[in-house]
């Protein structure tokens, strides 16, 4: 046989060799080849032993619409057709290696990005590499998802619950993922946990007796009574979920694994500030707070309350104080002392026609006589009231009632009785005063009318028979 011979014999059984490995491809398979050629509508393949193949040239252009691949450069796809012409499809191959890879994914447990479509019933519809997947509402966040529209559009990170039916039942869950975040960033932060720290937080969740604040994979308990200076009626007054806040270590009790914070700590000494806020016989506009049996607490900055006594209130306004403090109302009230030693400010109803930040200049000064009401009787005299959060004492001594009275039965609590200022002292808390000396003091006063008013020397009875005579017959 001559040396064409031989080549032709050859090129003719490597023919019949390529035809009976193509004619064994089957649709599905999956084959490596090199870009030999490219067209303007196909790509030539040659897959090497199997012959040469068609991919469509679309398949391969980015999403500029430009050729991802070059030829000599290496590809793998799928088999859609066989026969004269052997047909590839890299995006089937994409899809095939799409479920290949979440069901490593789904026996290993790496997480894997997913697209949020939408919000179906009972939880999400996720796109996973190209496929639908499902996530329930419990499992897209740590606590219950207030708003689920906002996931959607998201990409977010997942990990494979369930996968089933070779992708066509997928289960997603970020909650798993989130649980390990927040454990491995729990122990970072336990470490910054001890008493006195300053530490930043998000508002977790509240509740009845206080707000529940994330540290970091880590929670602690800020208590109503830590929350604010004000007196709150619940945490929402003042918190909202999500919010961002400083708070301070309180307490840590390892045993029960329990964290007491506090968000007032942070905020100053409210007393510090009072003396350029508030001022004696100052109207302000304050809230009631609370009712005791001795009378009712008015808060009139965050954090500084003062109380109006029992003794400050008419009768006929303790059902409406009862009910002012279940509402928080606001209640216009006086200043009458205040104690920064003792933190306590002592308070009167506001004199009508007075409004919030006027000053009220006390009327009882000493030699003024004035008239009150009994507040109370003691056996050294007789508490009177005798302007808003103003009480004097009437010694004994100066009631001007004979020895032995019973000032209990004659003076009853609500009696007025009119009495002279005989001392102002202590900045207004001690104030003298005395019944005897009014009395003598309007006898005075009457006297001193009369004798202007008594007839003169000649007149009336003073006259004598003739004067009056001739007064008549001149009238």
């Amino acid at each position: 046989m001559s040396e064409t011979e031989e080549r032709e014999s050859e090129d003719f059984a490597t023919l019949l060799a390529r035809e009976g490995t193509r004619r064994a491809l089957h649709m599905g398979d999956v084959v490596k080849g090199r870009i030999l050629q490219i067209g303007d509508e196909t790509v030539f393949v040659d897959v090497g032993s199997k012959g040469e193949a068609l991919i469509e040239r679309a398949e391969l252009l980015d999403d500029q619409g430009n050729m991802k691949l070059g030829v000599g450069d290496e590809i793998e796809a799928t088999v859609v057709r066989t026969g004269d012409e052997v047909r590839l499809s890299h995006r089937l191959l994409q899809g095939v290696q799409a479920r290949q890879g979440l069901a490593v994914a789904a026996e290993t447990g790496l997480p894997v990005e997913g697209r949020v479509a939408a919000v179906i019933k009972g939880g999400y519809e996720v796109t996973v590499a190209g496929l639908r997947a499902f996530c329930p509402f419990s499992q897209m966040e740590l606590r219950r998802v207030d708003a689920p529209e906002a996931y959607v559009g998201r990409v977010l990170e997942f990990r494979i619950a369930r996968y089933g039916e070779q992708g066509r039942n997928i289960v997603l869950t970020r909650r798993a993922l989130l649980e390990e975040q927040a454990a491995a960033a729990a122990e970072e932060t336990r470490k910054k946990i001890v008493v006195g720290a300053v530490l930043p937080g998000t508002v977790a969740s509240l509740a009845a007796f206080g707000a529940f604040i994330d540290l970091g994979g880590v929670q602690g308990l800020v208590p109503l009574s830590e929350i604010s200076h004000s007196r709150l009626g619940r945490p929402a007054d003042h918190l909202h979920v999500g919010d961002a806040v400083a708070v301070k270590v309180l307490q840590i009790d390892e045993a029960k694994g329990k964290i007491s914070l506090s968000l007032k700590a942070l905020a100053g000494d409210p007393w510090a500030d009072l003396a350029g806020a508030l001022r004696e016989r100052q109207i302000v506009n304050g809230r009631v707070a609370r009712v005791t049996d001795f009378g009712v607490f008015v808060e009139l900055l965050p954090g500084v309350d003062g109380l109006l006594h029992l003794t400050e209130i008419p009768r006929s306004r303790h059902a409406e104080m009862k009910q002012a403090a279940q509402n928080g109302a606001p209640l216009l009230v006086l200043v009458t002392n205040i104690d920064r030693e003792k933190r306590r400010i002592g308070l009167a109803l506001a004199p009508e026609g007075t409004s919030d930040g006027e000053h009220v200049e006390s009327r009882i000064a000493v030699g003024a006589v004035v008239t009150g009401t009994v507040d109370r009787i003691e056996p050294f005299g007789v508490f009177l009231r005798i302007g808003p959060g103003q009480v004097g004492l009437i010694p004994n001594a100066e009631m001007g009632t004979t020895k032995n009275t019973d000032h209990r039965k004659d003076f009853p609590p609500g009696a007025e009785i009119k009495v002279a200022v005989l001392s102002i002292e202590d900045g207004g808390r001690r104030i003298r005063l005395s019944r005897a000396q009014a009395i003598r003091m309007e006898e005075d006063a009457e006297t001193r009318g009369y004798m202007q008013g008594s007839p003169k020397k000649g007149d009336g009875f003073g006259m004598t028979l003739g004067e009056a005579l001739r007064r008549s017959r001149q009238k």
